[in-house]
């Protein structure tokens, strides 16, 4: 077999590996792709039996091409030439997504860690092309030569060879340098990185748990922090990490994990009032009594209920399933803009419908990964919809062929880039394949 063939082959078992729990509504090339028909998420809910031939006003072989041609042909190229630091490790940070020209040559966790798990996921599930185990090696080398040793995150921004540039970031690029390292240990057979990794993770948790706990980041004016907040995104984040670890093999403290967010997100974020989520809420779960009771950054809020969607196909927990569903279709319902299309990230006050007007690449992405889930698991026409209405949207407003990287975000009716520097031109991708 050629490699050309060989590529192929390896990308169209991984989608077959992957679609566990499913009713089989895709076709692609003849074969059905899907699952075992015991394992319906829909839990028996009417739905067409006709096999899914086309997608977005194409043929799945022609969208998994499309695809497969963005990823292969054009963004792992350029992230080779322009952003890779195959040196000292890692990737760039801040670059113009038009010329792939360096501003500088900072880097940060975030997107280290990501990039870590990008290549090893490469190898892992696509191809196993020696480069990239070496991408996420040196990745890996540069993280852990400056793991905090006073148990505090991963500094939020640092230099070419690892010199910090900054004090301890937050959360989650400790949690992005777990996930990283998890995926890593998969790649390369070197169990004691999943060890690491899990380490971290619970690290993180403890943290999280003090009554004291402090997360920076306000999308208010004006509104106080709050001591010991629970944050809808890092549920979401160790739950995603949960999943992902559990998939590699069983782990007790993992599971337990797991039980423990699903029911933090959909006992808790979830407002009665208005049924779309809180990000952030009170230590003892209740809902504070000023302006974050009304804060819905709803983009999270549909990215966070996919990933107990994801969790629950894991499972094979067809009850978990039925509940997250129509959760996940409402925020996509709301978040949708009716008026010059794609989906909004925050809904700075429920009751008087006050939006952030912007529009983000993520948050597109995050639509598309949990609508053709469902797409794969019920052949659900909703899902159809809202898929080719993302799709569409994005190669309208983020795409131009002529650029290096995509552009990450701009303001509601034209989604004109708010800067052609992007540290965020990497993630994409991570978002898509995640």
């Amino acid at each position: 077999m050629n490699d050309t063939k060989r590529k192929k082959s390896s990308r169209r078992d991984f989608i077959r590996q992957n679609a566990v729990t499913g009713i089989g509504f895709f076709t692609i090339g003849g074969t059905t792709i899907g699952c075992r028909s015991g394992d319906n998420m829909s839990g028996g809910k009417k739905s067409s039996r006709e096999k899914i031939r086309s997608i977005a006003g194409m043929t799945l072989e022609k969208l998994l091409e499309k695809y497969r041609t963005e990823l292969f042909a054009n963004f792992i190229p350029n992230m080779d030439r322009y952003a890779v630091d195959h040196e000292f490790g890692g990737v760039m940070c801040s670059l113009d997504v038009r010329s792939g020209r360096l501003e500088n040559y900072n880097k940060t966790a975030w997107f280290v860690g990501r990039g870590m798990w990008l290549y090893s996921f490469l190898y892992n599930n696509l191809e196993k092309n020696p480069g990239y185990l070496e991408i996420a090696r040196k990745s890996k080398d540069l993280l852990l030569k400056m793991q905090p040793s006073d148990g505090s995150f991963w500094p939020r921004s640092f230099g070419r060879e690892g010199e910090p540039l900054s004090g301890p970031g937050d959360i989650y690029g400790s949690l992005f340098v777990a996930e990283g390292l998890f995926e890593y240990a998969k790649a390369s057979g070197e169990k004691q990185y999943r060890e690491i990794s899990k380490k971290i993770i619970f690290d993180c948790v403890a943290r999280y748990d003090q009554p004291d706990y402090i997360y920076e980041v306000n999308y208010l004016r004006n509104v106080p922090l709050i001591q010991g907040v629970r944050v809808l995104g890092h549920w979401m984040i160790l739950l995603s990490l949960s999943t992902q670890m559990l998939k590699h093999g069983p782990d007790e403290e993992l599971e337990k994990l797991s039980g423990r967010c699903v029911d933090a997100i959909m006992k808790y974020h979830i407002n009665k009032d208005y049924g779309l989520t809180n990000e952030f809420i009170n230590h003892d779960f209740s809902l504070p009594d000023n302006e974050y009771a009304q804060l819905s950054v709803i983009g999270h809020g549909l990215e966070t209920i996919a990933f107990v969607m994801f969790e629950a196909a894991r499972r094979r927990d067809t009850e978990l399933f039925r509940m997250a569903e129509p959760v996940f279709r409402k925020h996509v319902d709301v978040a949708a803009d009716q008026l010059y299309g794609g989906y909004f990230h925050t809904l700075r006050h429920a009751d008087s419908y006050t939006w952030s007007l912007g529009k983000s690449l993520w948050c597109q992405q995050e639509v598309l990964n949990g609508a053709l889930f469902l797409i794969e698991h019920t052949g659900d026409e909703w899902g159809r919809k809202h898929f080719e209405r993302a799709h569409t949207y994005i190669y309208e407003k983020f795409y131009n062929p002529a650029n290096k990287f995509w552009h990450s975000g701009g303001e509601q009716s034209k989604c004109e880039p708010y800067g052609a520097l992007s540290p965020r031109a990497r993630t994409h991708t991570w978002h898509f394949v995640s």
